[in-house]
């Protein structure tokens, strides 16, 4: 019988936590409350707490709101929560198009 070694494998956040983990972040990292950006994307505290949270599941159009809000194009942000989700992910092809 052949021995197989099981590797633990990196825990990958799943797309909710990733999403509420980077709009936290680049809110903490702007200075920014809870009621500006919500004020900004137009979309109550409690939803974007939510959010924040990984209890809801915003639609796109919520996010590009909330990037607004945040003073920050959507593609970005949509690449840093794309980074959140799979670290890999800046070192490939995608992030060194837009960072030129």
């Amino acid at each position: 019988m052949k021995t197989v070694e099981i590797r633990p494998q990196p825990k990958k956040t799943d797309l909710l936590s990733a999403i509420g983990e980077t709009l936290r972040a680049t809110r903490n990292e702007r200075g920014l409350t809870l009621r500006q950006v919500a004020e900004g994307a137009h979309v109550s505290i409690s939803y974007l707490a939510e959010i924040e949270r990984g209890e809801k599941d915003p639609s796109s159009r919520v996010l590009e709101s909330i990037a607004e809000g945040l003073d920050l194009e959507v593609s970005l942000l949509l690449l840093q929560i794309a980074t959140n989700l799979d670290p890999d992910v800046a070192r490939g092809p995608v992030a060194g198009t837009l960072a030129a």
